[in-house]
């Protein structure tokens, strides 16, 4: 309890005081009042996004994490010959700049270089160009539908849905949705770049 007093400005009001020591002894998975500015401050041990002031953590199996790596790996090279922008992993998007209390993590995201916001030390206040979702056991997809259509109505341009144990992509734009089982392309976002599925997953012993 010291240690948090001491963290807190001998000028904070006394209602904001007690707020503030109440809010920092409550274990933060049990809050539902986190804003992102707060989630941005904390050195949490995992990547976590915000719903509604309730941090969900999101914590990869080691199939999440190869495929996860070798995507992201494949975007990189494209993009160190093609430097139109970044691409970065398990990065916190302020989606909604008027919402502080929510947050979305893509698995990978590509941000166009006029895009990125200057501090790179900060959560961006804007959606990605591209956000890439993998899909685990343990996922609810109509969970992860919502988190599609939010991607889209924030103006994400395209949204790669990776299903591992269909070794299949879903493809989701504003005007339509599809399956890629053959190569994966973007040639509005990302000219030249191709990414044939079957390399996602290559090496990857999936259960019978």
């Amino acid at each position: 309890m010291a240690e948090v007093i001491d963290t807190l400005s001998v000028e904070t009001p006394p209602g904001e005081f007690y707020q503030a020591v109440a809010d920092r002894t409550i274990p933060i998975e049990q809050r539902t009042d986190v804003t992102v500015d707060e989630l941005e401050r904390m050195s949490l041990p995992y990547s976590a996004e915000l719903y509604n002031g309730k941090v969900v953590f999101k914590m990869a199996s080691p199939e999440h994490g190869i495929i996860q790596g070798k995507v992201a790996a494949k975007l990189d090279f494209y993009l160190e010959q093609n430097p139109i922008g970044y691409v970065m992993t398990e990065t916190n998007f302020k989606l909604w700049p008027d919402r502080p209390r929510e947050s979305r993590v893509p698995d990978i995201a590509f941000v166009k270089k006029d895009r990125m916001p200057k501090d790179l030390r900060q959560f961006p206040p804007i959606a990605p160009d591209l956000a890439i979702e993998i899909f685990s056991p343990e996922d609810q997809l109509s969970e992860v539908l919502d988190k599609i259509d939010a991607y889209l109505e924030q103006n994400v341009q395209i949204v790669w849905l990776i299903i591992p144990h269909n070794q299949e992509v879903l493809v989701f734009t504003a005007e339509s949705r599809h399956k890629v089982t053959d190569v994966l392309t973007a040639p509005e976002l990302l000219p030249g770049f191709e990414l044939p599925v079957s390399k996602i997953f290559e090496g990857i012993p999936f259960p019978d």
